[in-house]
């Protein structure tokens, strides 16, 4: 489990090298003035820093979810080879998910991702309370 925890570490770190970048490009170009981010209001961002953003806020939703499961399992020792499966696929799925966010944001695509992401999230978690809980 700790592999899959570490790859979605790693995307956040990524995307936070991305919205850095985005926010300095802007700066640059003067699309968005320094006073802007003191309080994010102001003149409207540009889409392409606005997509970003809002990945970036999305990835401390959902993932922190994934992120207690993770830790359950590590602590209670109870990892298995479908939890495993789970896990590894709710990170690709929110890896893609981020790719089609970031770039051409097409929301069917992006929200389909999104649910398959949600439905190995959902089984992880039922996984780990029957492991838990097995009357459950």
């Amino acid at each position: 489990m700790i592999y899959p925890l570490s790859a979605m570490l790693l995307l956040v770190l990524i995307m936070f090298n991305v919205i850095f970048v985005a926010r300095m490009y802007a700066l640059y170009t003067k699309k968005v003035n320094l006073k802007y981010y003191e309080v994010f209001k102001g003149a409207e961002s540009p889409s392409y820093l606005t997509k970003v953003t809002n990945n970036v806020n999305n990835l401390f939703e959902v993932p922190s979810i994934f992120y207690l499961a993770v830790a359950l399992v590590i602590t209670l020792n109870i990892e298995t080879e479908t939890m495993l499966f789970n896990a590894w696929a709710f990170v690709i799925t929110r890896y893609l998910h981020s790719i089609v966010h970031i770039t051409f944001n097409n929301y069917l695509m992006r929200g389909t991702i999104f649910t398959v992401s949600i439905y190995y999230l959902a089984v992880l978690w039922l996984e780990i309370i029957q492991k838990v809980s097995p009357s459950f």
